[in-house]
This record gives structure tokens, sequence and C-alpha cells, in this order.
């Protein structure tokens, strides 16, 4: 969810303080569906293939949050100076 978000947001720049393997030996989590191991490869499975039960339930309404976000900003769906821009 971390790395989503920071490519969701487009950050200018991540700065990052270790590493996954300097933190790695010293790493301690007792949660049932987290293990530092096997979190990148969870992140890469469709949600039906991950170990956290996932279950979709389609709703139409719930697209409106973005239509709405859509109407707010002019109806454009790209920022203009964006990579993405077309």
């Amino acid at each position: 969810m971390c790395l989503g978000s920071l490519y969701y947001c487009s950050p200018d720049e991540v700065v990052f303080l270790t590493t996954r393997d300097a933190y790695e030996p010293h790493y301690v989590d007792d949660r049932k569906y987290f293990e530092l191991d096997t979190l990148y490869d969870e992140f890469a499975k469709d949600y039906p293939e991950r170990r956290l039960p996932m279950r979709h339930e389609p709703q139409d309404a719930a697209v409106e949050v973005y239509r709405l976000w859509q109407k707010h900003n002019g109806g454009n769906r790209r920022v203009p100076g964006a990579p993405t821009a077309a």
C-alpha cells in the first residue's frame, strides 16, 4: 500500500534511510498475513490469489467519487505538464 501510494501521489523524489536487507535481521512482525519476505510477492498477485482473503463486490455507485473529482477538475483526466499528459 505504501509503495502504491507513492506511485499514485507522484512525488518529485523519494528519500529512504535504510534498505530491506539492512533492517530484515532486526524486523519482527507477528501479523497473520504479513511477512517481510512475501510482501512484494503478494503485492504482485491478483487479489483472489493473495493470502489475505479478498472479495470484489462491484457497485456502480463506487465510481461516483471519480466522476465528482473529474467534474471539480474541469473535466480533465490529465494534469497539464505531467509526463502522462496528452
